[in-house]
């Protein structure tokens, strides 16, 4: 479908596929609607004369908004491409956060826990307690996971932006 295909569900007075509005009664425009996209994918060649014929008939005929869905599901994708590409980008940059969070708390949890075997270590060999310099990585490692946790959405968003660079990059390369 043209341009129609990406406004196909927006273009109803109310969405057929929300469970909600499916009961909602049709207006003349959704009516007309639905033929504009039954037509446009008969002559695009999706649809059989006798299909669009069954069609364009129960379209016209549709009492409620619910009743377009079932004409119209297989001709019109139920999330636009481009959405579902944003949605697949963005579920792909939360993962790689969660990871690169879990990964700075691990390093801040192993940078304190050695640090502070070392001070215990040559505190009690010693004989007494030492100045308790592993404060100082404590803070440091600690800034920087705190820091990964605190900007979370922008982190994700950068992650977000490298994810569809590469993926341009990759598909100017196969071109």
């Amino acid at each position: 479908m043209g341009a129609a295909s990406t406004n196909v569900w927006k273009s109803f007075s109310a969405d057929p596929r929300a469970t909600g509005s499916a009961e909602l009664r049709a207006t003349d425009a959704d009516r007309d609607h639905a033929a504009d996209v039954l037509r446009e994918a008969y002559a695009d060649g999706r649809l059989t004369r006798v299909e669009y014929d069954e069609r364009s008939g129960a379209a016209l005929g549709a009492r409620t908004v619910g009743d377009f869905l079932p004409l119209l599901h297989d001709l019109a994708p139920a999330v636009p491409a481009s959405n579902q590409l944003a949605a697949d980008l963005r579920a792909k940059a939360v993962v790689k956060y969660q990871r690169d969070l879990r990964d700075a708390r691990n390093g801040w949890i192993f940078v304190s826990t050695v640090c502070l075997a070392i001070w215990a270590a040559t505190s009690v060999g010693s004989g007494g307690p030492y100045f308790f310099w592993p404060v100082f990585p404590f803070i440091g490692v600690g800034i920087g996971y705190f820091s990964t946790r605190m900007h979370a959405e922008d982190r994700i968003e950068r992650i977000e932006q490298k994810l569809a660079e590469t993926r341009r990059i990759r598909r100017e390369i196969s071109e």
